[in-house]
């Protein structure tokens, strides 16, 4: 299999080695791998190589690691290709972070207003990588890490509908092996009750008792909302529950993408000086938890129940067909993922159902705005759709803002 991984570079890669080497249900269903790292800085690119490379542990079918800054070079013979490049760098998520706090908004790279600047940065520099990809690997998975997951997801659709895309985030996982360690059931019976877009789900309880026994599992809101909601929301629902709480644990700290700039030069000192041997690790969850589970079940099928983002069409009911929607997958047979028909999903409660549809709206008028001969109004047209914006005024001056201060990609 050749896995070409665009934003290679990054100084969180070598984890994916370090999840290979854990391959899920063990390294004799892993095949003999060839892993292609693409990137624009040699020299970077080749040190995050050289550390792959050194993680590779004995046993099972070989795995090669190769280092390419020509993409359609590294995209021929392609079986699965993950997307997790970050436009702009940290830098860029700083600004997307820290900008909203002055307009008494949470900072988030995903979410409001950081959410939607780093959309307007990613869009139009990822469009030169869809069309590679749809036209040098035309048959290759597709696995989107690229934030803000769900508009990247829509706007690769819409503009190459032959484009096999699929969104991953290892938070839908780890917020339902919770709830089913809990609740002392199989992860998979729990999934299958998961509904959200990207950064924005909840598990709908199979009863409404599930509710006091799962309140304490919510994070940055009160307990209490899980009864309001008739719901359990994932960790990402506090930046729309619970904005004010959230902005105050903000004032007065630095971003998250500032301490990642601290920790990203930590971790490039240590491939560079003991390479396989650096005490620092970011901590990359999502390939372990999201991305290799996908990888495996693509190359062989699994029993398992995988959360995807795809297009909603009618799925969920009240959010836009083109949205992004997180719902359940199975893949019993290799290169097959069927999401769970809609009659299946389990049925949203009101607010649940509400806030999935602006998230929705907003994400497919933020698409809409970036089309080319979009009329001018489209993009604060959009922003006042976003569930944390609701006031034309703030919205035009947050529009300004990002226009004028954010960085370039």
């Amino acid at each position: 299999m050749r896995l070409v991984v665009l934003g290679g570079s990054g100084s969180s890669t070598p984890e994916l080695v370090d999840a290979i080497a854990a391959w899920p249900g063990g390294i004799d269903r892993r095949p003999p791998l060839t892993i292609v790292l693409v990137g624009r800085s040699p020299e970077k690119l080749e040190l995050v190589a050289a550390e792959c490379r050194a993680r590779i542990a004995p046993g099972g079918a070989p795995v090669d690691v190769e280092a390419e800054t020509d993409r359609r070079r590294a995209l021929v013979g392609a079986d699965v290709v993950l997307d997790q490049v970050r436009v702009g760098g940290l830098a860029a998520r700083a600004f997307d972070e820290s900008f909203p706090r002055a307009f008494g908004i949470p900072g988030e790279e995903t979410v409001g207003p950081g959410g939607f600047a780093n959309a307007l940065r990613t869009i139009p520099s990822e469009r030169a990588t869809w069309a590679d990809v749809a036209a040098v690997a035309p048959g290759a998975l597709l696995i989107d890490l690229t934030n803000p997951a769900g508009i990247v997801c829509q706007a690769a659709r819409r503009e190459w509908p032959s484009l096999r895309i699929v969104g991953i985030c290892d938070s839908p996982i780890t917020f339902t092996g919770a709830v089913a360690e809990r609740l002392g059931r199989p992860v998979h019976r729990v999934a299958m009750r998961y509904v959200g877009t990207n950064h924005c789900g909840w598990y709908v309880p199979e009863a409404p008792a599930e509710l006091g026994t799962l309140a304490d599992l919510v994070t940055g809101m009160d307990p209490s909302i899980v009864t309001l909601h008739e719901a359990v929301p994932a960790p990402y629902v506090r930046y729309y529950a619970a904005p004010d709480r959230q902005l105050a644990g903000q004032e007065g700290r630095r971003t998250r993408a500032e301490q990642l700039q601290d920790l990203d030069a930590d971790l490039l000192a240590g491939y560079s000086t003991a390479p396989g041997s650096a005490a620092v690790r970011r901590g990359a969850l999502w390939y372990g938890a999201a991305v290799l589970p996908l990888v495996d079940a693509w190359v062989n099928g699994t029993d398992a129940t995988l959360i995807l983002g795809i297009a909603n069409q009618g799925r969920i009911p009240g959010v836009p067909p083109t949205a992004t929607v997180e719902v359940p997958h199975r893949a019993t047979r290799p290169r097959s993922l069927e999401a769970l028909p809609a009659a299946a999903l389990p049925s949203l409660p009101a607010l649940p159902a509400l806030l999935l549809a602006q998230v929705g709206t907003y994400e497919t008028l933020t698409v809409d705005a970036l089309q080319a001969g979009a009329p001018p109004e489209a993009r604060l047209r959009a922003l006042l759709a976003n569930p944390l914006v609701g006031d034309a005024d703030r919205a035009a001056a947050i529009l300004a803002t990002i226009d004028a201060r954010s960085p370039a990609s």
